[in-house]
Formats: structure tokens, sequence, C-alpha cells
């Protein structure tokens, strides 16, 4: 009998046992089923919700862009309003003053996601490869949306993770006046270098690129390095500085005093010695190379902006070339270039080369240049190599004649044939 009891006891617990985890695995089954729906059904609305609020803003919104993974490279400012499926864009991109439309949606990935799923030429540029550099500089054109209110909309670039933020912008914001005071703010900073001051505080030195649009400071051993965006008012930078407690991050330009103001700091533009205007360059110089000849170069104003024509005259034959005037830095640029043949001998004229004479090669059209900077103390305008050409130095310019199949005209052992040559170039002094 106690056998008996004992194995009636085993049943039942085995019964109770199997019927509680089938229990168990359905009301599992049963919350995972009304955990899925509910959560399948917030994104959808909220890809709604965002999709109204995105076109909500008659004004449009502005998109603070930072490209680069870890922020590397530099910010951009767009102008962005959403309509019926379709975004149109502004930007400093490339051509500030270009609209462009296309289609954009608001979609489902791992929360809402906002994707420009047409080509846009203001947008795309960002993500475009380049020629040798596959991720061109690293921009996104989707975005993961973090979180919203009604006058911003916080986004993550999908791919290189950067955060960033648009802003609601009044409805009666007019775009082409933004963009024209984006263009006046970037013309008025057109230097580099900055003093930093906290009241009357000199607290250091600054860096203000304008190609890169990085901001670079030091202060004692830290060096702060970030992107920063240009306003129609100045310029906001990714991160706030932070001196004695207060943070500033949006400076106002101030076109008189040259400088960038927030609160008490103020980053005033200066010009270092070997900076000097465009006009400083008009005038005749003589080229100073290895060889033992007379080169003069003969400088005026080119018919584009920053750009300056130059007739190099070498023996009794004169040349046309063209220059490039950096604003930011006060330096003069010579980089390669066709050059027309004044004596009529070479069917396809001439390229002038980029080369090196301590190494004895050509690097070719487009890559490499000279650099021409003014040496205050020595009073001429020092030679020097750009840096675009990882291990090797420019020092020389080479005008390789082509002929009528256009590609370069050999000499029997094999050599180029030169319409002439700037070997070892040092520097250049002002005739007048």
């Amino acid at each position: 009998e106690i056998k008996r009891k004992k194995k009636m006891k085993k049943l039942c617990f085995l019964f109770l046992t199997i019927v509680l985890g089938l229990s168990l695995q359905s009301c599992l089954h049963d919350d995972k089923t009304l955990f899925d729906q509910p959560a399948a059904e917030r994104i959808d609305k909220s890809v709604s919700d965002y999709t109204q609020l995105l076109e909500s803003s008659e004004g449009g919104w502005m998109l603070h862009y930072y490209a680069g993974k870890n922020y590397s490279y530099g910010g951009y400012t767009l102008l962005l309003k959403f309509k019926n499926g379709h975004v149109t864009a502004m930007g400093d991109v490339q051509d500030p003053e270009e609209q462009a439309t296309s289609g954009y949606e608001v979609v489902k990935d791992q929360g809402p996601m906002l994707s420009f799923n047409e080509y846009n030429k203001v947008i795309h540029p960002l993500a475009e490869p380049w020629l040798g550099n596959p991720d061109g500089v690293q921009g996104d054109y989707e975005f993961s949306i973090l979180r919203a209110t009604n006058d911003s909309i916080y986004l993550r670039g999908r791919k290189w993770k950067n955060e960033m933020v648009l802003t609601r912008l009044p409805k009666d914001a007019s775009w082409e006046e933004m963009m024209m005071g984006i263009i006046t703010v970037k013309d008025g900073m057109n230097v580099n270098t900055y003093d930093c001051f906290l009241g009357t505080d000199s607290i250091g030195q600054c860096n203000l690129d304008g190609s890169t649009r990085r901001f670079t400071m030091t202060i004692g051993d830290k060096t702060l390095d970030m992107p920063y965006c240009t306003t129609p008012t100045g310029i906001s930078l990714r991160e706030p500085l932070i001196f004695n407690g207060k943070k500033y991050q949006n400076f106002t330009w101030n076109e008189e005093s040259r400088s960038l103001q927030e609160g008490d700091l103020r980053i005033v533009q200066f010009l270092p010695k070997n900076h000097k205007d465009i006009d400083f360059w008009i005038g005749t110089w003589r080229l100073k190379t290895s060889l033992r000849k007379k080169i003069t170069l003969t400088l005026s104003m080119g018919s584009v902006a920053n750009t300056l024509k130059g007739k190099l005259q070498i023996g009794s034959i004169q040349y046309e070339i063209l220059l490039t005037y950096n604003p930011a830095t006060g330096k003069l640029e010579l980089p390669g270039q066709p050059v027309t043949d004044p004596t009529y001998t070479y069917p396809a004229g001439i390229v002038l080369i980029p080369g090196s004479k301590q190494e004895g090669k050509l690097f070719g059209e487009g890559k490499g240049s000279l650099l021409f900077t003014w040496d205050e103390d020595m009073q001429r305008a020092t030679a020097e190599d750009s840096g675009q050409i990882t291990g090797h130095a420019v020092d020389s310019f080479f005008g390789v004649a082509y002929g009528e199949d256009l590609s370069p005209i050999m000499k029997p052992d094999g050599s180029y044939t030169y319409a002439f040559t700037l070997p070892g170039i040092e520097y250049m002094t002002k005739i007048n």
C-alpha cells in the first residue's frame, strides 16, 4: 500500500511538471506575440509622426552636417525643406546658390530612419567617392532618427555614426539671404590665423581653416581639434569650448573688427608677417633656378577671382601661365598646366609638369605644385613644395613638348623633349 501511494505521488508530480511547463511555454508565446505587435505598430506610428514633423516646417530646417569617421572632416550647413515626399536642399557644399529637389522617405530600419533615397546634387556629393578615395569625405545620406522635439530632430549617420541636429527655421526664413550671409562670413574669414581673448586676457592662438572647415586651438599641452559649420552670422563649433565653467559654441562674425565673438570670448583675426594681399604679388619678379640665365615672371590680375596671369620670360620667348592666390595664407601656388607654344614649334603645345631635380623625376600634370611664401627678413618669396605628393617633393617644372598625336615628343634616346625647363626653383625677388 505504501509503495502504491509513493508511485501515485510520482505520477502526480510528473503530470503537474508537464502541465506547468506547457502552460509556461504558452504564456511566453502569448507575451511575445503581444510584445511584437505593439512594437511594430509603434515604429509605424513613429515613421508617420516623423514624416509629419519634417513636413510641418514651412520655413524648412537647418542641418549642421559633419563628415568623416569620428568627425574627422569638416562641417557643412544644409537648408532642407520637406514636402509631399520630396526634399529641397541648399548648402555650402559646392555651389551655395544652387537648389536641388529629390525624393526622401522616413522608413523602418531598426528604428525610424530618414533616407534621401534619390540623388540630390546638394546632399549626395558628401557621400560620393573621389578619384583615389573610395570613401570621399565619409558623409551619410541615411540617418537614424534618435529623438525629436517640435523644433529639433536628432540624427545619427547610418554608416559613419556622426550625430547632428535638424533645427526648425522660422516660417518667413529667406534661404537666399541665409546663404548670402554664409558666403559673406566665409569671404571675411579669409585668413586662417586668430588670437583668442577671454575678456582682456590673451589665452593663445587658434586656426580656422576654411578649406578643411576645422578649428584647432592649443592651450598649454592640450590641443583642441574639431569641425565647425559656417552660419549666416558666424560659425558654430561641433562642441563647445569651456572656460571658467562657461560654454562657448556659437560665434558671431564682426566684419569691422575681423573677429568672432560669443560673450566675453573673442577670436580676432591677425595677419602673420609672411601674409601678403593679392595686390602685393602684381609686378615683375626674377625667378632663381639652378640655371645660369635670367628668367622673369610678370604677374597681373587674372580674369577669375584669386588668380594671377603670369608672363614667363625665358631668353627671347615669353610663355603665358596661370598662378592661384590663397587669401587664407597669402601665398601663391604654381600648379602643372597646359601652356600655349608661342613659337608654334610643337603641334599640341606644351605641358608644364611638376618634377624633382633632386630625384630626377616628373610627377605628371595635376600632381604636385610649388608655393611661394613671402620671407620678410630675406625680402624674397621662397619656393616650397605644397606637400601634395606623399614621399616626394616638387622643386622644379619642365615644359614637356607634345606632338600631333597628343603625346609627349620623345628623343631618340627615349627622353622627353623640353620646350623649356625650370630646374631647382629656389625663390623669386621683386624687380618692380
